[in-house]
């Protein structure tokens, strides 16, 4: 794989995003991985929950500094990913930056059943890594009611709810080197 190529990973809470994208990261010799609410998480006062509507202009902001971060990785010849809830209308921040600088830009959003991503979120109350992780179930279905009916074109969705992480990781890696995730 070329070096320089920057892979947004998102999908739903609980969807298993921050387990898969360090594994697929973990296949390349040169790799970053960055994890998209790190950003949101260094807001402080006047801060908006993200869901929410009214967050839009503050969630361009956070995205447009993630978006120079992991360009900044790829320009240096990281395979980079950016991982976390990232919407199709936040996608033009990340190709704003990678353009200019001549670097791929790939989009692949994760899926699972909303069973699956249930069971993941109730088990976040007792895992470190995700402390803090949004797992109101209410918040959880309109988010992945929303990834369903985005329209997202069939060649960027990854349907991995019931299959072993390294697996995901490893279909993610390689679709990402046929060219099915390039925007």
């Amino acid at each position: 794989m070329p070096a320089g190529q920057l892979l947004l990973l998102t999908g739903s809470p609980g969807c298993g995003k921050t387990t898969v994208a360090p594994l697929v990261a973990d296949l390349h010799p040169l790799s970053a991985y960055l994890d998209l609410d790190c950003f949101f998480a260094k807001l402080r006062t006047g801060a908006i929950e993200p869901w929410r509507t009214k967050a839009h202009q503050q969630n361009r902001v956070v995205l447009s500094a993630a978006a120079a971060a992991l360009t900044a990785f790829a320009a240096g010849e990281y395979f980079t990913i950016g991982e976390g809830i990232l919407y199709p209308n936040m996608v033009d921040l990340f190709s704003a930056t990678c353009e200019p600088l001549g670097l791929d830009l790939n989009y692949a959003v994760r899926e699972a059943p909303l069973d699956v991503v249930h069971r993941r979120v109730e088990g976040r109350t007792t895992d470190p890594e995700h402390a803090g992780a949004l797992a109101d179930a209410a918040v959880i279905d309109d988010l992945w009611a929303l990834f369903e009916g985005l329209g997202v074109e069939e060649r960027h969705r990854v349907d991995s709810g019931r299959q072993a992480p390294r697996t995901v990781a490893e279909e993610i890696d390689r679709r990402l080197q046929s060219g099915d995730f390039l925007l």
